[in-house]
């Protein structure tokens, strides 16, 4: 047995001295002995207040600095609630304790100055063995995995990976394209281009070069003040929200192209494309030099270390897109695979190591590498891009062949988006007993409904044909003039939660869907079927859509379910609080921790029943806890205080 003396000598544990060391074994271990001990604690405060106490979870990192219903924000209680609902899920705390675990440990690795240097640029070795490791676990899950639709379609989920943004060439071409695009339209605006560098000062370096080019050394900075590589990035991305602010205030338009790179140490900076109008020019770039120079102006070469601007001039022969393409590419190509380029200079090595290293460096650091700004969105033009013509080139054959009257304008009909003239045909036919023509009417109106039959040029215009043919100009021009919109549907994530997720685009004529209902994705289903096994399927999002429908009627229950209980937490965390000030005060018991247990309790039974039930309250209770457990449910406040 433990005595009072010998457990305060216990040494406290502390998360993030454990996560500098941690491996992704020991974190899935953590992850479940976290869950374990947070589904033990019924009362959503309690909760909280355990997991902040113990360092967990660190408020002050979202803004939330105290768990008073008043004093929040709107954003501060969504944090907290989206909280609530994930702390006893061991996956959560798995992803989230592997992701802290390998930044706090090249945090320590990138204040040691391991990480720099030609052997081991950008990143430590141990952590880039670590990201090699979970990327080929990865790519192992996604062979042995295969997704279905309800029609029995089978896909390989290896397909789907390579046909996606997280291939690496598709993630090129699209930048190059979008790049392109950008580049022509600007021209035809008559914008200037110009290359820019931007840097931090000197005190978020950790290491300095001594030394003459092409022989110069690293060595550990005596200037450096302990900034993370996480603060250098903040600190760029606070200077350029400033810039745009007062590009917004002084009416300046721009667009260009960000990406985020490592110096040979790992410390971030930016290279940006950037598109202004010849008038504006030169008001812009001193907006820029201004808001990154503001921090420690007289340091030394920091007017033209920091800040680097250069024009970029076409050579004879080429004009300002092939040049600013050009200047793109580099970098596009240096920090996604090394396609066709010579050497990574910054790292001294080749290429395709390079490149390596500059990707698991950005994902360690969850930074996004390429960022387009005053631009479309490119959102709606991947999901046009998922939308094909098949069946408007379908229709228009069976108009050209068809030699029936009626089919022919059904499928005129539809070829516009329009059923009216099917469901017309089709009762003629059914009057004139013309079954030869009822069948293929009937197999046309099921195949609109299905949304198989699908005009894209007609009703989502120009900016899809533009997306369909790659071209981000005629895109760009066109979301101007006739702008697409995303569908979204309204679903059930696996925290009980109303999300909406992107199924398709429109226009102001209609619109497509893009995903189809029903995936399932079977794991590891390819090995079981080798060992003569069958592996069940596992419900959940797929191309972002649920397996599950839901009608208007059942989402509107559950946003009304969830909306009660976000009241019943935010109410059991101001009574608790409001109980606390008073047994500060050495006043009389109240009934006010019996409510906050009530509204606990009543948060579980809804979470159960996707409801909150209203009963009567017993007449014998207080004014205060009567009406309480009326509101939230008298049964379950009676059952609360039975327990104890």
């Amino acid at each position: 047995m433990v005595c009072q003396g010998d457990r305060a000598m216990i040494p406290k544990f502390n998360l993030q001295a454990w996560l500098e060391t941690a491996t992704d074994t020991e974190c899935r271990a953590k992850a479940k002995e976290f869950a374990v001990r947070c589904s033990n604690i019924e009362a959503p405060l309690e909760l909280l207040e355990m997991v902040v106490a113990r360092g967990w979870i660190v408020l002050p990192e979202h803004g939330v600095k105290h768990l008073e219903y008043k004093k929040m924000k709107p954003s501060q209680r969504r944090y907290v609630l989206e909280l609530v609902a994930r702390i006893k899920s061991d996956k959560w705390w798995s992803k989230r304790l592997r992701t802290l675990a390998i930044r706090a440990a090249e945090a320590r690795a990138y204040s040691y100055g391991i990480g720099m240097g030609k052997d081991q640029a950008y990143v430590s070795p141990w952590n880039l063995e670590r990201m090699v490791i979970r990327a080929q676990q990865g790519a192992v899950a996604m062979a042995e995995a295969v997704a279905i639709s309800p029609d029995g379609e089978v896909i390989d989920m290896a397909d789907v990976l390579a046909g996606s943004m997280a291939n690496g060439k598709n993630k090129r071409t699209e930048l190059i394209v979008r790049t392109k695009g950008m580049a022509e339209r600007a021209q035809e605006l008559g914008y200037r281009a110009y290359a820019i560098t931007l840097t931090a000062p000197g005190c978020y370096h950790r290491c300095t070069s001594v030394g003459e080019k092409p022989h110069l050394k690293l060595i550990l900075n005596k200037k450096w003040n302990g900034y993370s590589q996480q603060q250098t990035a903040s600190y760029l991305t606070k200077c350029w929200a400033q810039c745009r602010t007062q590009f917004s205030k002084a009416e300046i338009d721009f667009m260009g192209l960000r990406t985020l790179e490592p110096h040979k140490d790992g410390t971030p900076h930016w290279h940006l494309i950037f598109f202004v109008k010849p008038q504006n020019a030169s008001e812009a770039l001193k907006i820029i030099r201004d808001k990154f120079l503001q921090a420690e102006p007289n340091e030394k070469n920091a007017q033209t270390v920091r800040v680097k601007i250069d024009p970029i001039k076409p050579r004879k022969g080429q004009d300002m897109v092939y040049a600013a393409v050009a200047y793109a590419i580099a970098y596009i190509a240096k920090n996604i695979d090394g396609y066709k380029v010579d050497g990574d200079t910054e790292a001294g090595m080749d290429a395709i190591s390079g490149a390596q290293r500059a990707t698991v460096w950005a994902r360690i650091l969850g930074r996004r590498q390429f960022q387009m700004f005053g631009t479309a969105p490119v959102t709606p033009y991947r999901e046009s891009r998922r939308v094909r013509k098949d069946a408007e080139t379908l229709l228009e054959k069976l108009i050209a062949l068809d030699k029936e009257p009626a089919i022919v304008e059904a499928a005129k009909g539809l070829i516009d988006g329009n059923l009216q003239p099917c469901i017309t045909e089709a009762m003629k036919a059914m009057r004139s007993g013309r079954a030869d023509v009822l069948a293929p009417l009937t197999a046309l109106r099921d195949l609109h409904l299905d949304g198989q039959i699908v005009c894209p040029t007609r009703i989502l215009g120009s900016a899809w044909d533009a997306a369909d043919k790659g071209d981000f100009r005629a895109y760009m021009v066109a979301m101007e003039n006739d702008p697409l919109e995303l569908v979204k549907r309204e679903q059930i994530n696996g925290y009980g939660e109303v999300v909406a997720v992107i199924c398709g685009v429109k226009s102001k004529r209609g619109q497509v869907l893009t995903h189809k209902e029903g995936w399932t994705v079977q794991w590891g289903a390819k090995s079981k079927a080798r060992l003569g096994k069958t592996c069940p399927a596992q419900k959940g999002p797929f191309k972002g859509v649920s397996h599950i429908e839901y009608s208007q009627h059942e989402v509107a229950e559950m946003k009304r379910a969830q909306k009660q209980k976000q009241e019943a937490v935010f109410l059991g965390v101001a009574f608790a609080a409001e109980a606390k000030r008073k047994r500060r005060e050495r006043a009389k018991p109240s009934t006010l921790g019996h409510v906050a247990l009530t509204v606990s309790c009543t948060l579980n039974q809804s979470l159960n029943d996707k409801g909150i039930k209203r009963e009567e309250a017993p007449p014998n209770l207080s004014e205060r806890a009567r009406l309480n457990a009326q509101k939230y449910g008298a049964q379950a406040y009676l059952d609360a205080k039975n327990k104890n």
